[in-house]
């Protein structure tokens, strides 16, 4: 029952801002962004199902896994036709790919250059041909 008014309520929001964004920026630009944004959540969604494919023949560890699920649920959100969802599935892409940056940024930090490998100095010496 909770989620059923739950879900309302979203749908009514939902409509809510269809609306507005339909009087202050007409009909056609809302049916552009929401056509682009399903096109995007059905690219989202198969990228998903390749990489759910391919999850079950190797090991990922839990960031492939939040990564792998939120953008599934980025796809849903693009694929539900209305500009709030659309808006929380970029709230959502964006969310991830702040998170992606400052952890592949955190882990360069950690890493130690190998100091380890020789360095190999080579000398070019060119002879000159003296032609008679």
């Amino acid at each position: 029952m909770i989620a059923k008014v739950n879900l309302s309520a979203f749908l009514v929001l939902e409509l809510i801002a269809s609306v507005l964004f339909i009087v202050f920026f007409g009909f056609l630009n809302f049916f552009m962004i929401v056509f682009a944004s399903m096109f995007l959540g059905a690219m989202f969604l198969a990228k998903t199902w390749t990489n759910l494919i391919t999850m079950q023949n190797t090991h990922t560890n839990l960031f492939g896994m939040v990564k792998l699920f939120s953008l599934t649920i980025v796809g849903i959100l693009l694929l539900i036709p209305g500009i709030l969802s659309s808006f929380l599935g970029i709230l959502l892409l964006f969310f991830m790919a702040v998170l992606k940056f400052f952890t592949h940024k955190k882990s360069q930090k950690h890493q130690t250059p190998n100091n380890e490998e020789e360095i190999i100095d080579v000398e070019i010496i060119q002879e000159h041909k003296k032609c008679n």
